[in-house]
C-alpha cells in the first residue's frame, strides 16, 4: 500500500512531543537545574518549568524528582536524556557540516586563556605573515562552553584528550616546574631541594577546575610534607600568575612550552631543575565528522607544525 510523504510526515509529527519542550528538557537534564537552563536558553525559569510539565504530560511519565534545592532525573528521565542528546547532537553536527561547506565565514579559533596568551599570541604573527588573506577570530575563555559554541571551527584546550563528540590531537604534553624572577631568587633564601620551597612565597593557580595542578598537589606528588600555613598568593588564571612571577612576587608553577619566551628572555628562571608530568596536556579539538573549510585546514596544519 502506498502512503504519501505528506501523510507519513503528519503521522511522525503527531508522535513527536513539541520541539520547544525537548530543548528545555535537554538543558535542564544536562545542567540539573531549571534556573541554569533558563539562563542558557534566555527564557524565564517559569517558562522552562512549564515546558517540562508539558513534556511529562505528553509522555505520561515523571522525568525529574524535584527538591527545594536541585532536581534529579528519574530512571525514565535518564533514558530519555540519552535519546534526546543523541538526536540533538546528530542535528547539530549535520547542520554544522552543511553550514561549513556552504557558508563562507571568517575562521574562529577558541582557546583557553593560558594557551591564547602564552602559546598562541607570541606565535600568531607568523600565521598572519604566511596567510594574510585568511581572517581569524580568536575567542579566549576558560569556559569550555564558550570554546565549543556555534561558529567555533576548532579550539586549543587543556585536558586529557577526552571530549565526547570531538576529535582531539595532542599539541603539548603537560610538564610543570617551579619558576621565579631572577631578582626574587637573588634576594631570597637558597633553594637546594623541593622542601626549600616551603620557606618562600608561593604563587598558586586557583580555579573551578579539579585538574589544574596547584602547589598542594605538586608537593604531594613530590612527597614533600606541607603546611596549610604556607605563604601564598592565589590567581584565577595562568597569565595573571605568570605576570606576578615576572614581577618578583614569589615562586610559581610554570607549564612547559607555555613559558618559552619568558625563560628565553630571562624574565623567569627555574630555581631548581625538578618537574612533574601529569599525562594531561593541551589539545587541538574539533567537532567529529564535520569537514573543515580549506582555510580552516590551513590553520589546523599550521598549528600542528608549530614547535
Amino acid at each position: 500500500m502506498f502512503i504519501s510523504s505528506g501523510i507519513l510526515m503528519e503521522k511522525v509529527r503527531s508522535q513527536l512531543p513539541p520541539m520547544t519542550t525537548l530543548a528545555a528538557f535537554e538543558a535542564s537534564a544536562r545542567l540539573r537545574s531549571f534556573t541554569r537552563a533558563s539562563e542558557e536558553l534566555f527564557v524565564t525559569q517559569a517558562a522552562v518549568s512549564r515546558q517540562i510539565k508539558i513534556l511529562e504530560q505528553y509522555l505520561g511519565v515523571k522525568l525529574f524528582d524535584r527538591t527545594h534545592r536541585r532536581i534529579e532525573l528519574t530512571e525514565a528521565g535518564q533514558r530519555f536524556q540519552h535519546s534526546v542528546s543523541v538526536a540533538l547532537d546528530l542535528l547539530v553536527n549535520s547542520a554544522g557540516s552543511i553550514r561549513v561547506e556552504n557558508t563562507p565565514h571568517d575562521l574562529t579559533l577558541g582557546a583557553d586563556l593560558s594557551m591564547a596568551h602564552l602559546w598562541l599570541m607570541p606565535r600568531f604573527h607568523e600565521f598572519q605573515e604566511l596567510f594574510p588573506e585568511i581572517s581569524v577570530n580568536i575567542s579566549a575563555s576558560d569556559s569550555e562552553k564558550d570554546c565549543f559554541k556555534s561558529g567555533v571551527d576548532m579550539a586549543l584546550l587543556y585536558g586529557d584528550g577526552n571530549w565526547p563528540g570531538f576529535d582531539a590531537t595532542l599539541l603539548v604534553s603537560e610538564e610543570i616546574f617551579p619558576v621565579c624572577a631572577p631578582g626574587y631568587l637573588e634576594a631570597s633564601p637558597p633553594i637546594l631541594e623541593p622542601n626549600d620551597f616551603l620557606e618562600h612565597t608561593l604563587l598558586d593557580l586557583r580555579g573551578d577546575r579539579w585538574d589544574w595542578v596547584d602547589w598542594h598537589q605538586w608537593f604531594t606528588e613530590k612527597k614533600v610534607p606541607f603546611s596549610e600555613n604556607m605563604r601564598s598568593l592565589g590567581f584565577s588564571n595562568l597569565p595573571l600568575l605568570v605576570q606576578a612571577a615576572c614581577a618578583g612576587q614569589g615562586i610559581a608553577l610554570g607549564w612547559d612550552r607555555l613559558l618559552d619566551q619568558q625563560l628565553e628572555k630571562g624574565e623567569l628562571v627555574q630555581p631548581l631543575k625538578v618537574s612533574l608530568k601529569t599525562g594531561r596536556g593541551y589539545f587541538l579539538v574539533k567537532r567529529s565528522g564535520v569537514k573543515l573549510t580549506q582555510e580552516a585546514t590551513i590553520l589546523e596544519n599550521w598549528i600542528m607544525e608549530m614547535p
